[in-house]
């Protein structure tokens, strides 16, 4: 199997031999020094974006040859609706209807689509990926909070509007980007904390949803659902959408045999603790590794990752360590990404 065919049966469940490894937002300089692969090259300022992103595109293959991961992402501004925040402080911008204005959704023109296209086409044999928003996510994430707050409260309205001007654009990628190529769509919607969600599930049901429901109904690729946090409260909710995955299933806040028992025609992805690739050491990353195999692996419907990405902060040596404790027990060589005779060693 290519890796693209090992990611796409492992999304519906199908045998994948052996098991995919896919990351989203991996930090390069630190899986680079990991694996002695130099440092991360400096390219031209003046090379207009579409081929800053096709060397970057080349990087990420590099790096997949040399570590087995199964995946490529795009930048997410060729298909993900931006967030209206202040470049400074990183907070929202939109308060009332009069700030409506800074709404403004990227053009969906024949160059876009054209850049794009050129990405899709240099994906080899990996699975490559878009990432939306549902609205999910992207409804608390562009506004003030406290405007946020009065809305959820006072103004159910303006929440509708903001959302419809996210839905109506995610659609219209959707419908264009599913046919030149792509092999799953990777939806990132962070709303929920350790403890539960940031905003009440009052509030998702009765004004988010509708909408996140007109963009999933769009989607006809494999497709991954992310947030972070406890989604348990909400996930009866969440999971009708239709999403083939639930990521990053965060280490400390999600019940890993209660997601087995209530949703078992879910793929699980990720759970490997960033705060450990952070703060631990080597050995205690391969054994979290081991443990987790043991706890998600479950008729093809596990794929190990992080429990969100590998970040800048992340210590290398235990990238590695993570690495090839995945390779290990899914049962493929890491150099080249090659299977082992048979499963790995759980």
């Amino acid at each position: 199997m290519t890796p693209r065919d090992r990611v796409l049966n492992a999304l519906v469940g199908r045998p994948a031999e052996p098991t995919p490894w896919i990351e989203h937002a991996m930090d390069r300089s630190v899986v680079m020094a990991a694996f002695g692969l130099g440092s991360v090259p400096q390219f031209a300022p003046e090379l207009p974006a579409v081929e800053r992103h096709l060397a970057v595109l080349e990087l990420d293959k590099r790096i997949n040859e040399a570590t087995g991961c199964c995946n490529l992402e795009i930048p997410s501004g060729y298909t993900m609706a931006p967030r209206i925040r202040d470049p400074r402080t990183n907070a929202g911008l939109l308060t009332d209807r009069a700030s409506l204005s800074q709404l403004v959704m990227p053009d969906l023109t024949v160059r876009l689509w054209d850049d794009l296209q050129r990405l899709i086409d240099a994906k080899g044999d990996y699975a490559i990926h878009v990432c939306i928003s549902s609205g999910i996510g992207h409804v608390w994430q562009t506004m003030d909070m406290t405007a946020f707050a009065v809305a959820c409260a006072e103004d159910h309205d303006l929440l509708r509007e903001i959302l419809a001007r996210y839905t109506d654009w995610t659609c219209r990628v959707l419908r264009k980007v599913q046919t030149m190529g792509v092999d799953f769509v990777w939806c990132f919607d962070d709303f929920a904390y350790k403890t539960g969600c940031i905003y009440s599930p009052a509030i998702l049901r009765e004004v988010v949803l509708p909408c996140a429901r007109q963009v999933a109904a769009e989607i006809e690729l494999p497709w991954i659902f992310h947030s972070d946090g406890n989604l348990t409260d909400v996930l009866d909710d969440l999971v009708p959408l239709g999403m083939n995955a639930l990521n990053p299933i965060e280490h400390g806040c999600m019940d890993v045999a209660m997601l087995r028992q209530r949703y078992p025609d879910l793929t699980l992805i990720g759970n490997v603790d960033v705060g450990l690739l952070s703060r631990g050491t080597p050995a205690q990353v391969r054994q979290f590794v081991k443990d987790m195999f043991v706890a998600f692996d479950h008729g093809h419907r596990y794929i190990p990752s992080s429990g969100n990405s590998i970040p800048h902060y992340t210590q290398p040596e235990n990238a590695r360590a993570m690495i090839e404790q995945i390779a290990e027990c899914a049962g493929w060589d890491r150099t080249g990404g090659l299977p082992f005779q048979g499963r790995g060693t759980r």
